[in-house]
């Protein structure tokens, strides 16, 4: 009953004018969209379910946001806005997931519209990530007590969150094929693609605010020259895993050479420049589940997050 009456308030906000009204007021504000995966049409859908969003509704949603705001790529972001009424967007993917490298692609394609996808090396050509191996199945996530151990004392470490696993006696699910890291050749593929750009997820995806000065260092130079030396057109920018930053953290951003660095949260770009920290920049975080009606109310600034 409760989702439903959520439901039915989300559609009467959406068509009284309320978020046309709430996006006039934006002017050209900026929100940085963080999506995961894109589970392609007819595939199932294991591990952590809020992170994969099928096909079809990627489909809507890019068709919602290119008729209410100017799609803008990441590059652009920290640039005087060029003359228009109507809010900016800039799309992003965390992890590389290969449903985001190749169903995601294919349709911002289709629509020509920019994205970046944040890679994390050392899950390219078919790594699985931990929190989809560790999902609960019929649940759809991690239970909380799993999820507070994994990214508290195990660091959010691939290897050592499975070694505690096994150990555990957990059991370790492999999530289909296109819940995996892309492959090298689905990179250059989507690299390829007009308006499509790769930046860095660090290396292995670790949380970053536990590591020791070398292994901090490590984890933000080598994704970056990683990239460097196979695409072109790299943007030296960088998304926290788990959104987890620091002060220490975000000053190592700053030295090993990106531009800025993004939280997974945090809601629309202040629109005082003043009040801009470039290495702990905000991005709102899409879960796949949430009805089209939740996504234009987010996109539109009536949901603050």
């Amino acid at each position: 009953m409760r989702t439903l009456l959520k439901h039915s308030l989300e559609k009467v906000l959406c068509r009284g004018g309320f978020t046309a009204a709430a996006r006039a007021l934006r002017g050209t504000g900026a929100l940085v969209l963080a999506y995961h995966d894109v589970v392609p049409h007819g595939e199932s859908c294991e591990g952590d379910r809020s992170l994969h969003l099928p096909q079809r509704d990627f489909a809507r949603q890019l068709e919602l946001i290119a008729r209410t705001h100017d799609v803008v790529p990441l590059d652009s972001l920290l640039a005087p806005p060029a003359p228009s009424r109507r809010p900016r967007v800039v799309i992003t993917f965390d992890d590389a997931y290969r449903g985001a490298v190749t169903a995601g692609v294919e349709e911002l394609a289709r629509r020509g519209l920019p994205a970046t996808i944040f890679v994390a090396p050392a899950f390219v050509d078919g790594g699985s990530f931990w929190w989809d191996a560790l999902a609960r199945p019929g649940s759809g996530g991690l239970a909380p007590e799993v999820r507070a151990r994994c990214l508290g004392a195990l660091r959010g470490r691939d290897a050592e969150i499975r070694r505690w696993a096994r150990d555990e006696g957990l059991l370790l699910r492999e999530p289909p094929p296109h819940q995996t890291g892309a492959t090298l050749d689905e990179l250059r593929a989507a690299a390829a693609t007009p308006g499509i750009t790769l930046a860095a997820h660090t290396w292995s995806h670790p949380s970053l605010p536990a590591l020791g000065p070398e292994e901090l260092e490590e984890e933000m130079v080598r994704p970056l020259a990683w990239l460097r030396e196979r695409f072109p057109g790299v943007l030296p920018w960088l998304s926290y895993p788990y959104g987890h930053a620091s002060p220490v953290v975000e000053e190592a951003a700053r030295s090993a050479g990106y531009l800025g660095a993004f939280r997974v949260e945090g809601g629309w770009m202040p629109g005082d420049p003043a009040d801009l920290r470039p290495y702990a920049l905000p991005r709102s975080n899409v879960p796949a589940g949430a009805s089209l009606e939740h996504f234009e109310l987010r996109t539109s600034g009536l949901l603050a997050r």
